[in-house]
């Protein structure tokens, strides 16, 4: 039975934009949802859960991570849920949540290995297990936004929201997190405001 038949019910209830950060990382904090919405609060409760969140983000693992590998995933989500909404806060993320990303980038560099292309050499990762070398590309992909322009690292502002998105816009001037989502309701709530006054 595959994680999606396993929890039907979880499919159903997903958010509209899952996917809407544009980068991993945060899309990884946003599965775990900061304000409360409708649909699904945690999305990776159990192993199973995990390998169907991965495949929905176009990732197919070999198997569902183990209940001490889902821990670990678990642990490195919620550093990084502390670290960028930390930075969206304009407030410097804690020490802790800084020290496990470096244990986890640590061991995502050291499984780095130069592999030949069709088209010369690329950066692999030498780890044997596919849940590791996904945990590996999140906590790269992390350490390359804090390394990156920090004003871009953006937080819906929508209260029933909060979800993180990497701005990629030219002037920075990307507001929510989905315009047809919490831009459309923030848009409707402030026109009946106005036709009530």
């Amino acid at each position: 039975m595959s994680a999606t038949d396993a929890h039907p019910a979880a499919e159903i209830d997903l958010p509209k934009h899952e996917f809407l950060a544009g980068r991993i990382a945060l899309d990884f904090c946003n599965s775990l949802s900061p304000a409360r919405r409708v649909a699904l609060r945690d999305r990776i409760v159990e192993p199973a859960d995990f390998t169907s969140w991965a495949k929905r983000a176009g990732i197919v693992l070999d198997r569902a991570p183990s209940p001490q590998a889902l821990a670990r995933l678990r642990r490195l989500r919620a550093a990084l849920i502390g670290i960028f909404h930390a930075l969206a806060e304009h407030r410097a993320p804690r020490e802790g949540d800084l020290a496990l990303l470096n244990t986890e980038l640590a061991e995502a560099r050291a499984a780095e290995r130069i592999v030949a292309t069709k088209d010369g050499y690329a950066i692999g990762d030498s780890a044997p297990a596919a849940i590791d070398r996904l945990r590996h590309r999140i906590a790269r992909d992390a350490g390359d936004l804090l390394t990156g322009d920090l004003r871009r690292i953006k937080r819906c502002p929508a209260h029933d929201c909060h979800w993180l998105f990497h701005d990629d816009s030219k002037n920075l001037s990307r507001r929510w997190c989905a315009m047809d989502d919490c831009g459309t309701k923030d848009k409707v709530r402030r026109y009946r405001e106005r036709a009530s006054a």
